[in-house]
């Protein structure tokens, strides 16, 4: 029985990892700012034509008050070409007392035929304007 799930993890494995090979990975940019630190960003692909970054906000080190900011999420082409430009914002509010990372996930605009190489995430002022 042992062997069986060490084989099946091993299926698993190999299987997510040759999606992943036939997928090219997008190069991401992160910009902090505003009293903001990001962190850990990444882009997944859906087989439906759906893009999502996901990743991490956290408070930087000794910066209390409030924090009015939002995020704004551009991709790009192999050309340099902007793509779009989606706004975002962390999941829960940034932590002063125990400086603990909040999560972030933006769904991006659906294109199935975009050809998504880079992904530049920034910390913008001011609150989101959609």
């Amino acid at each position: 029985m042992k062997a069986v799930s060490i084989f099946l993890a091993a299926l698993l494995v190999a299987g997510s990892a040759a999606a992943q090979a036939s997928a090219p990975e997008a190069a991401v940019e992160l910009i902090s700012g505003h009293k903001v630190r990001l962190r850990g960003f990444d882009l997944e692909r859906r087989a439906d034509g759906r893009a999502y970054v996901h990743g991490w906000a956290r408070r930087e080190t000794g910066r209390a008050g409030l924090i009015n900011a939002h995020l704004h999420v551009e991709t790009f082409d192999a050309n340099g070409a902007s793509l779009g430009l989606t706004e975002g914002g962390w999941n829960d509010p940034l932590s002063v007392r125990d400086r603990s990372s909040s999560a972030v996930h933006v769904e991006l605009a659906p294109d199935p035929t975009a050809q998504i190489v880079r992904v530049r995430i920034s910390v913008e002022p001011g609150a989101r304007h959609d």
